[in-house]
């Protein structure tokens, strides 16, 4: 099925009309701001047009609901918390694995993008997942593609969230970036009779437990995928950018309430050019004109 005589693959048109556009009429737009752009500069590269990477998505089906505890003649049974990347189908697992398909079909087309107008990598992108009416999120990757003035290419366009005046600083202690990476985690746990004390209107001031454990959780899970990803990408380190967590109540069904918690990590793989210290720049002294006396 295509919509306009495009079928999902490669690049919309509207976006193949915009490369077109930029290496006709040589203007080369960016979303660096003023030091951004001259630290690129600085850094050996040259800015060479924005990129931009989008898909709307219906993420109708989460999964099956709840935490897995179920009442079965006033006993209860099943586990207290259900990570999503434990379970194919329960747990949320499905919303989990839609957010990140979505995240990487708009990075894949950015990219795309970048390869399309010649450049070596995207730096200050920008990664959104927008809630629209009903279940549909919009999912962009927003940055600016730049291309060394050196001789030597990579097989693919790195990309990174960090700004061209911290990309500069990155290169010139002898480090390159490799590519921007994520983790996503979500985590269901059954709101239990010490959670339902611990909340009541009467508890006063204290650790609900059961809440704490929650977030602790998704984002040990979240980083776990973040460091997974970033060993595929490769490289010497990671740089964790954002780190968002956020919790909301589930009823589940009768006397059966769940908490659920999501955690998003992204962050930036780098690489080590350079082994060693590098020279230290040469410079002037810098004497007064005028009299010390």
């Amino acid at each position: 099925m295509t919509v306009d005589g495009w079928d999902g693959r490669g690049l919309p048109p509207v976006a193949q009309a915009r490369i077109a556009r930029a290496a006709q009429d040589g203007v080369k737009t960016s979303l660096l701001p003023t030091a951004g752009a001259a630290g690129v500069v600085a850094a050996g590269f040259d800015v060479v047009g924005e990129v931009l990477g989008t898909t709307v998505m219906q993420i109708g089906w989460q999964g099956y609901g709840g935490c897995g505890w179920y009442n079965m003649g006033g006993g209860y049974f099943g586990q207290s918390a259900m990570v999503s990347s434990n379970s194919r189908w329960a747990g949320f697992a499905p919303y989990v694995n839609a957010l990140k398909h979505g995240r990487d079909l708009a990075m894949s087309r950015m990219v795309q993008e970048a390869s399309a107008l010649g450049a070596d990598g995207v730096v200050g992108v920008r990664l959104t997942d927008q809630r629209m009416d009903g279940h549909k999120h919009e999912f962009m990757a927003l940055g600016t593609a730049v291309r060394s003035r050196g001789g030597v290419r990579p097989s693919r366009p790195f990309t990174t969230d960090l700004t061209g005046q911290d990309v500069a600083k990155l290169i010139s202690a002898g480090w390159v970036p490799a590519g921007l990476t994520y983790g996503i985690a979500v985590v269901i746990r059954h709101d239990d009779w010490r959670t339902q004390s611990q909340v009541a209107p009467f508890a006063g001031n204290t650790e609900v437990s059961g809440y704490t454990e929650l977030l602790t959780r998704v984002r040990a899970d979240a980083r776990r995928e973040f460091a997974e990803h970033a060993a595929r990408i490769g490289g010497d380190a990671a740089l964790t950018s954002t780190l968002r967590s956020r919790m909301w109540p589930l009823e589940v069904g009768e006397n059966h309430r769940d908490h659920v918690a999501e955690c998003v990590i992204v962050g930036n793989v780098i690489a080590r050019f350079q082994a060693g210290r590098r020279p230290t720049t040469n410079s002037l002294t810098i004497l007064p004109l005028r009299s010390m006396r």
